[in-house]
């Protein structure tokens, strides 16, 4: 069985067009045919790593069959990389917004509440999500890093599906940010683990550019016989565009019981 390269390293252009056309099994030639461009425009985009104009761009994406989604993402690959403010100057930003009030609100009405920055680090988070959360601190408050940890395994239920939702999620921030220094060190940290490589390797081309979920998160709690559901809602905080405002709603009952 013919089995493409992987896409182990950040997010490429042009190691993404090779993923693409290995995945086809077709030789460069033969890409270029079937896609109506000249073989020079597809060796020029591989081995002089050049980047297509739009009219050969629009005919790679129509005859790899990319979705929406895997478009933008190609699409802000041929962009350059954007540039990460560090968390310390987001955390004073919400600070000078007064989002401690707005977190304190939250704990009194037993909801989750959270500020996190693109790579998916909580700026700010109250109680509740800490102590759903547990041992987050240890994983540089990052949401990805706390995914593979022991505590995390232990308490989210479905947890190799949660794993891929933010992966994911993780590959077009990466694909944005992928020349900042901040978005490189995350990404050599978490290659270091062999779950998170298992679920990167395993997902190539695979994208989501919309938080919102459909399904709840479920958690096991302690005292709690059956995993609580917890609907999350993720927007872009209105404040600062490039910070994400989580809520996450459950049943008071269930904890109750």
């Amino acid at each position: 069985m013919f089995n493409p390269p992987l896409l182990p390293g950040m997010p490429d252009f042009h190691d993404s067009v090779e993923y693409l056309r290995h995945n086809r099994n077709l030789s460069r030639e033969s890409t270029a045919q079937k896609a109506g461009i000249s073989s020079t425009h597809l060796n020029e985009l591989i081995w002089q790593r050049k980047m297509p104009g739009s009219t050969v761009f629009d005919k790679l994406v129509w005859f790899f069959g990319l979705t929406p989604a895997q478009r933008w993402y190609l699409e802000e690959l041929m962009l350059p990389s954007g540039h990460l403010l560090s968390t310390d100057e987001l955390r004073r930003r919400l600070t000078d917004q007064g989002v401690q009030a707005h977190l304190d609100y939250l704990d009194q009405h037993e909801i989750l509440g959270g500020y996190l920055d693109p790579l998916q680090t909580v700026l700010q988070g109250n109680e509740v999500l800490h102590r759903m959360m547990p041992g987050l601190d240890k994983a540089d408050h990052n949401v990805i890093r706390w995914m593979l940890t022991p505590a995390a395994r232990d308490c989210v239920y479905g947890w190799h599906g949660e794993l891929l939702y933010l992966v994911r999620n993780l590959r077009t921030v990466l694909a944005r940010y992928r020349d900042d220094p901040r978005a490189q060190e995350l990404f050599q940290a978490l290659r270091k683990d062999i779950a998170f490589r298992s679920a990167w390797d395993g997902t190539p081309m695979q994208v989501r550019y919309n938080w919102p979920r459909t399904t709840p998160m479920r958690l096991r709690v302690p005292g709690i016989r059956q995993p609580l559901a917890v609907n999350l809602e993720i927007n872009e905080y209105g404040a600062c565009s490039t910070v994400l405002i989580v809520h996450g709603l459950y049943s008071t009952a269930a904890i109750a019981c």
